[in-house]
């Protein structure tokens, strides 16, 4: 695939930011994720040049290693935070107190009090009753909180897996309802500054992402003189996709971009001092990441191939409880020819246990290397790491020839 070749194959061999593959598997067993900082940059500043007058912020929940959280500091990109933890993480990390925004459908009274302590940009509230908690927590503490709504829009549904908005949902407002709930509510610490609109993952539809960011802008308009706030910020999500299979193509962010330019130039001329946020994890760090496991023996059964490895769902859960097909490689033998439908297996004992099916491999042998790609989001945090108390992978990261633990 595109980026993976980009970002990770050197005249025909596996190299992560200068670092071959000898010295990593020579250094750390397997199973492991090595990360590319190089490549993270790269993704970075692909949005960003895009939409220049826009910022940023990554989403932890895709991937919260804090070395991973440290090169995105370093781009100045800010931070979405779903968690207590998360946001603990993003401060630590660096991330600029006021370019982090908390997100979560539900959140405790301590959650709240964390943020607004912590002094991040703004909470996302998801209800009436959730934003009368930020007020009270708000009164509490002494501290004005600035707060954007969470909308569930009646926008036309994308064509993707985890679609949130056009129907129903346990995210946000519901559209069509969102003046009347918040009609009489008082507020005098808890103060909307604008919605956020987050409508699904992994899009790769740029003429659908054009629409839904039209229609954020149209409706942000709307509900600021219908609730009667003044617009501070819009955040339009995430759902930036990346290629999952050999057939996708990639997102035209050129298109996405010139398709949007006027609509958000007219919009910042009216709204000089709104800010407009995207969130963004898959996007950013996915392509930058390869799931690395051993092949152990190879076995061949009524017509079958399978390929049992020494980290399966236990390491790297998403291909199964996700439905994800991950591209699969030999990494030590790159330039070979595909020649066999291999599935590849784990050490777990279920039969669920196959993180690449069919996988259109060369005949694979013991000690072979399989690398899963797009493994950067949603890899590590997401799996059954504890499962048959198998240990847990090694996360590596790549920076300009230098490779560490983190």
């Amino acid at each position: 695939m595109k980026r993976f070749e980009e970002f990770f194959v050197k005249d025909g061999r596996f190299v992560v930011d200068g670092v071959a593959l000898d010295e990593i598997a020579g250094k750390y067993p397997t199973p492991f994720y090595v990360y590319s900082a190089a490549a993270i940059r790269t993704k970075y500043r692909l949005l960003k040049d895009r939409f220049p007058a826009c910022d940023i912020c990554y989403s932890l929940k895709a991937n919260p290693n804090p070395a991973v959280c440290g090169v995105l500091v370093l781009t100045r990109a800010g931070a979405e935070v779903s968690s207590p933890a998360e946001l603990a993480t993003a401060l630590a990390a660096g991330f600029a107190h006021d370019s982090i925004i908390y997100v979560a459908p539900t959140k405790a009274p301590a959650d709240i009090e964390r943020a607004l302590t912590s002094g991040i940009y703004a909470i996302v509230v998801d209800s009436a009753q959730e934003l009368e908690i930020v007020e009270r927590q708000a009164a509490r503490l002494g501290r004005p909180a600035r707060v954007l709504l969470r909308i569930n829009t009646m926008e036309r549904q994308p064509e993707a897996k985890e679609v949130m908005v056009g129907g129903p949902s346990k995210f946000g407002f519901d559209e069509e309802r969102v003046v009347a709930e918040l009609a009489g509510l008082k507020l005098e610490q808890a103060r909307v500054a604008g919605i956020q609109v987050y409508s699904a993952s992994q899009v790769l539809d740029k003429v659908w992402l054009g629409t839904h960011i039209e229609y954020v802008l149209r409706l942000a308009r709307q509900l600021s003189r219908e609730i009667g706030f003044k617009l501070e910020s819009v955040d339009f999500g995430g759902g930036f996709g990346v290629p999952m299979h050999e057939r996708d193509i990639e997102l035209d962010l050129d298109g996405l971009a010139e398709a949007v330019a006027e609509p958000l130039a007219g919009f910042r001329a009216d709204h000089p001092g709104c800010r407009l946020l995207f969130e963004s994890g898959r996007y950013l760090v996915a392509e930058a990441g390869v799931f690395v496991t051993r092949v152990v023996r190879v076995k061949e059964s009524r017509g079958r191939v399978f390929a049992i490895c020494d980290g399966g769902i236990n390491a790297f859960s998403r291909p199964v409880f996700m439905r994800a097909k991950h591209p699969a490689r030999l990494l030590n033998r790159l330039g070979e020819h595909a020649t066999a439908h291999v599935d590849v297996c784990g050490p777990i004992c279920t039969p669920l246990d196959c993180i690449a099916e069919d996988a259109h491999l060369p005949m694979p042998k013991a000690v072979d290397l399989v690398g899963l790609l797009n493994a950067g989001a949603y890899g590590y945090t997401m799996s059954l790491l504890d499962f048959m108390s198998r240990g847990r992978p090694t996360e590596l990261l790549a920076d300009a020839g230098e490779l560490r633990r983190v």
